[in-house]
This record gives C-alpha cells, structure tokens and sequence, in this order.
C-alpha cells in the first residue's frame, strides 16, 4: 500500500521548465544531433566521395582504353587490307614498265580518297624510283622529299605495317608496304607504300577525345601524347589497355586530370549541404504548429492520469471532441483499467490476501502510467523536432498511439482471460494448423525484432479448444521473441507420443535464472519491459484447462524452452 501512496504522490510532483524535462532534451539532442550529422555527412561525402568518383572514373578510363584498343588495332588491320587490295588490283602490274604511269598513280589517288585522313601514296620500283604517286607533286620533282620513316621502310627487306613516333619537332606515321608481283613470272615488281600522320589516323579511327590519349609501342616508346594527355601520375588518373595489332603490342593509355573530379565533388558537397539547411528551414515551423494541436488533449491525458489517487481511482475526463481517435480509445481503455482495479480492490479487500491488492494496484497504475508517459514525451519530441514534416507529423502520433493503446488493450484482453477463465470447447483440431497460425498472426513483430521463426513436427490431432489453444501458442511464441536479440531464432514443434499433444517452444535468447523458475507463473511477474506478466499464467491456466501440464527449461544466455503436454483425447470433462 505504500508504493501505490507513492504512486499517488508521483502526481503532485511539479513540473520542472519544458527544457529540463524529457521532452526538451530529447529535442534538444535530436536537433544537435542532426545538425552535426548533416555535417558530417557533408564531410564524408567530400572525403569517401573522391575516392568512389576516382573508382568511377577509373572503370570509366579503363573501358575507354578497352575500345580504343579494339577500334585501333581494327583500324590498323583495315588499313594492311585495302593497301593488299591495291596491291593487287591489275593498275599496279604497271610497275613492270620502267616509266612514270598515270594509270597506277590516278589508282592511288583513289586510295588515298577513300582513306579520307590526309593519307599519301606512292608506287616504287625495286631500285627505289618512284614511279607512281598520290600527288602528282612528287612525279614532278616538285614535292619534298620522301619522311625519313617512308624512306626506311622502302628500303626494308619485307613489307608490313610500321608505326612511328614523331619528336617535338617530327610528326609520326603509320605506314604500310605491300609488294607488287607480276602475275606473269611472278617476280617482284616493286612495292606500293601509303603512309598517314599518326595524329590524323588516331583521330579518324578513335570513338574518344584523342586529346586524352597517350599510345605506347611494343618497346615502351611513346608513339602518341594527346595535348591534355597527363604526363604526371600524381596530377590525374589513367587506364590502360594492352594489345597485339599488325604492328607489334600496342598500350593505349586515357588519362583525366584530377581537377575535373574535384570540382564535382565540390558541387555535390555544396548540393547536400543546401538540401540540408533548406530541408531544416521547412520542417521546423510546420512541425511544431501541427504536433502542438495533437498533444493538447494528450497532455490533458497524463496530466489526469498524473493526478489519479492509485488507491481511489477516480474516472478520467472524457477527452474533448476534436481529439483524436487514439486518444479516445486510450482514454475508454484507461477507465475500464481503473473501473477493474476498483472492483479488483474490493473483491480483494473482503478477502484474506489483502497484500495481493496491493501488488496487483501498483502493477496496474505503473501499466497505465508508463504508456502515458511514454506517449507524452514522444509527442513533446514531435513538438519541438524539426526532423519531420508535413504529412509525416500526423502519421508519426498515430503510430505512437496506436502502439501504446494496444499495448493497454493487449493488458485487458490479458486481465479478462486470466481473471474470468472460460471452459473449453472442445472439437476435433490440429495442434500443428494452430501453430502455424499463431507464427503467422506473429510475422509482422518479428520481423521488426529481427528474429526467424522455425515450425517443425507434422499434424498432430487432438480434441481442444482451438482458440484458447491459439492463444497458449501465441504467449509462448511472444515471450521467445521478446527474449532473443537481432539475429536469434525461435523454433516450435509439435509431435504426438504415449496418446499426448507436445507442443515445444525454444528460442536462443536470454534465458532465465535458475531462481525465477517458479515466480515466472505468478500474475502480474514478467522478466520483459514490454510484458503484462499475465502471458504465462493465462497459458498454465488454459493448458490447465485441458489437463496437460507445461514445463520450462532453461539456460542463462543460451535460451528457453518451453513444452506443453495435452492429452489427444481432450480433458475428460469435456
């Protein structure tokens, strides 16, 4: 009796200042902590962002590299076959004649147009004169003399595709040579050779910014540096790609000056750090002017509830009109708890167990007191929080209601089963379709708890009361939940043996100590926060009611099982 005077003087306590208050500091920290993590977002996406933007563009450089490969050695291998082509065509037997001849010249001046790249080609007798020409320049003595690089490949033993770097001072060249044989003899006419500045090839075969481009031959020599092309590993980032083409192992390599990527990641940066500030300029005022109108009514509920004198309970206020539905479902749920808790009082009071009123007031008050409370401050944190907005705000009370008014429905429901048992009806039903059932009505909590639920055993038929059945597997089932941690397992079983139903219960959760064993059973003594302390007592008295028996086994921090045993045939007074 003198903890429920307590109870009674808890009301009276004044309330302190709304920032000293449970409210306040929630708000107070949720709003700190919001601004500090936004900012450290902002950080993080600054200093983890330059690292998935350098992947990015990585993966990028690197499928570029790939293509430029393909295409360059595709490029290199159409090049070698329409040079053979003309090689062939009947224009160059006429290198057999010791003379200029237009005919194969003109014939290489259609090349040269069909390549379209600043190409040039010329038709060369064994003894290196040139006999044929692209441009007529050239037969007129009138040109400049052969590239150096032309010349040296005129005068290789064997022709073939030759690709050369050009200096600070010299252009580069892909060149190829294709020998002419007489289709008479088959002696060696002479050679026709076309050759392309490597720069204007590169940029006719290459889908991508040649600027970017660095080409390295088989020795390791830079053939080709692109104007941006970035020298200095440590300015910018690179890919490569290696190949075999006609003309030996080509690396291409694409680069990308790291600059690029910085002033995205800035941008991103300044973008986030907008979106944040903006998005905390608009939830503030909204939230606090529409979450103040939904707990006016509920402050008026705790306040009544604050007041309540545990011994007398007086009926609460009825809620104003305009309040919403939760809070007139948890204020009818609250004055039937305290309606019960009066007759309860003075049923128990004409009796010999006067110290069991007690436990049993104090037990309730703190189940009314607690949710009430809990919705309070849970409300006062949607006042003063500027994390929600808009529509989010109504559906954020809701739920809390909600929860809390079917938890104190939950404890009713309890109360009446455990205080005003009924007799079972019995017919034929199957112990493993309650089971299932049970684990199925439970899905939804336990895959907020993070827990995985296990049926195991096949049909089981027995004659009992399917309902009060479904309720003992529902307690069970609830209880192994609460007890297991994220990641934990509940596993039931049903099985038949020696003419009785077994229904098992074992989780891996938190177990039970060896002293608690037997005041598990007791009303109103639960080892969970959130339990009524009537889930067990209500599953003895209904398996009780069948005339079977439960038993609990457990170990502290390995689990608990529980196991039911019902007779098959029912409870003989049936």
């Amino acid at each position: 009796m003198g903890q429920l005077s307590g109870i009674s003087r808890l009301g009276r306590v004044p309330l302190v200042g709304w920032t000293g208050t449970l409210a306040g500091r929630l708000a107070g920290i949720l709003s700190t902590f919001m601004i500090v993590a936004t900012g450290a977002v902002v950080v993080r996406e600054y200093r983890v962002g330059r690292e998935r933007l350098v992947a990015e563009a990585t993966r990028t450089l690197a499928d570029r590299a790939s293509l430029a490969a393909e295409r360059l050695a595709a490029s290199l291998e159409e090049r070698v076959r329409l040079v053979a082509l003309w090689a062939g065509l009947e224009t160059a037997q006429d290198l057999a004649v010791d003379d200029v001849d237009l005919r194969l010249s003109a014939s290489l001046a259609d090349l040269v147009r069909t390549l379209a790249d600043g190409s040039e080609a010329v038709g060369v007798r064994p003894d290196g004169v040139v006999l044929s020409a692209s441009d007529p320049a050239r037969l007129e003595g009138s040109a400049p003399p052969l590239p150096r690089p032309v010349r040296r490949a005129l005068r290789a033993p064997n022709p073939g595709l030759h690709l050369v770097g050009g200096g600070s001072s010299t252009a580069g060249f892909v060149i190829v040579t294709q020998d002419v044989v007489s289709r008479t003899d088959g002696s060696r006419l002479g050679r026709i050779e076309v050759w392309t500045p490597l720069d204007r090839f590169i940029e006719r075969a290459l889908p991508l910014e040649v600027d970017q481009l660095v080409v390295r031959g088989p020795d390791g020599a830079v053939l080709f540096r692109g104007a941006t092309a970035v020298a200095d590993a440590g300015h910018g980032l690179s890919a490569e790609h290696t190949g075999a083409t006609r003309a030996g192992t080509l690396t291409l390599s694409v680069t990308r000056n790291l600059a690029g990527i910085t002033r995205e990641l800035r941008s991103r940066a300044r973008q986030l750090l907008t979106l944040a500030l903006l998005f905390l300029a608009l939830a503030l005022p909204g939230t606090l002017l529409v979450v103040r109108s939904a707990t006016a009514s509920l402050a008026a509920l705790t306040r009544a509830a604050r007041a309540m004198d545990a011994t007398h309970p007086q009926p609460l206020p009825p809620p104003p009109p305009w309040a919403p539905t939760e809070v007139r479902v948890l204020a009818e749920a609250i004055g039937l708890m305290i309606e019960r808790l009066e007759h309860a009082r003075e049923a128990l009071s004409r009796s010999e167990s006067l110290a069991a009123i007690g436990m049993l007031t104090k037990s309730l008050a703190h189940e009314i007191r607690t949710p009430l409370s809990v919705l309070r401050a849970g409300a006062e944190v949607l006042v003063r929080s500027p994390a929600i907005s808009g529509r989010e705000r109504e559906r954020e009370v809701s739920e809390m209601l909600q929860v809390e008014v079917e938890r104190l429905a939950r404890l009713v429901d309890d109360l009446l089963v455990f205080g005003r048992p009924s007799p079972p009806l019995v017919r034929e039903t199957d112990l493993r379709d309650i089971a299932s059932e049970a684990l199925d009505m439970l899905a939804r909590p336990t895959a907020e708890a993070g827990v995985t639920l296990q049926l195991t055993g096949g049909p089981v038929a027995l004659r009992g009361d399917p309902d009060q059945l479904r309720q003992v597997a529902l307690n069970l089932v609830s209880n192994a939940i609460r007890a297991c941690e994220v990641g934990g397992t509940v596993t039931v079983r049903t099985s038949a043996e020696n003419g009785m139903a077994a229904l098992d219960v074992e989780d891996d959760g938190c177990g039970i100590e060896p002293e608690r064993l037997e005041e598990i059973w007791q009303p109103l003594v639960t080892t969970h926060r959130s339990g009524s302390g009537l889930g067990l007592p209500i599953v003895k008295q209904l398996v009780e009611a069948h005339e079977g028996h439960v038993e609990v086994a457990s170990t502290p921090g390995e689990g608990t099982r529980m196991c039911v045993r019902m007779p098959l045939n029912g409870p003989e007074t049936a």
